[in-house]
């Protein structure tokens, strides 16, 4: 089974994601509220697929991507940034840092969001 880490400060939406994820996609999901509880879980598991948001608080996507490195400790952990921001150096910055994409949340239906996943998983294996 795939592990996911969702990385979101909305409560809403990471609650419908990971529903959505275990639910449809059978996933195991774990979720953390902002960078710096993401890293923590990182220390102690590994995941297939990060999906992360970039506006948080405490840490944001771009410093837990500056922090984790997990394309160093896990090469296969696919990283998909969803955010609002569309453009701009934010995206740019995020996909230099190891983010292999990125999707406009506002854009993102649930099967939108199944087929990204299912795809990165895809990737990784």
């Amino acid at each position: 089974m795939h592990k996911i880490l969702l990385v979101e400060d909305e409560k809403i939406l990471r609650d419908a994601y990971s529903i959505l994820l275990g639910a449809n996609g059978g996933y195991s999901v774990d979720t953390a509220s902002n960078g710096k509880e993401a890293l923590e879980l990182c220390k102690d598991n590994t995941y297939d697929l990060v999906l992360l948001d970039l506006m948080m608080p405490v840490l944001d996507g771009m410093g837990f991507l500056k922090e984790a490195k997990l394309s160093v400790n896990s090469p296969k952990t696919r990283i998909v940034v969803m955010s609002n921001l569309s453009g701009g150096n934010e995206v740019k910055e995020a996909l230099s840092l190891g983010a292999h994409r990125h999707a406009v949340k506002s854009d993102l239906g649930p099967a939108d969001v199944m087929d990204i996943v299912n795809k990165e998983l895809s990737s990784a294996d």
